[in-house]
């Protein structure tokens, strides 16, 4: 499992546009460096701001995590 092939897709560019303010989600460092909190606004469904993400999204982020956040 990888950033490109497997979590880039997850983000949309609607969900880019609205966080580039705080980071860009398209950039393996940047979500690395927050997915921590990342994946707890997934997993009380406050992101994205529009519709949660379901539970094998969530999964998928962290089993990314879990893997030690490969590129």
């Amino acid at each position: 499992m990888g950033f490109e092939a497997d979590i880039k897709p997850l983000f949309r560019e609607f969900d880019r546009d609205e966080m580039e303010h705080a980071f860009d989600l398209w950039s393996h460092r940047d979500v690395s460096e927050n997915a921590e909190s990342i994946l707890e606004r997934l997993e009380a469904g406050e992101m994205p701001c529009d519709e949660p993400w379901s539970e094998a999204q969530v999964g998928t982020f962290r089993a990314w995590i879990e893997g030690g956040m490969p590129p």
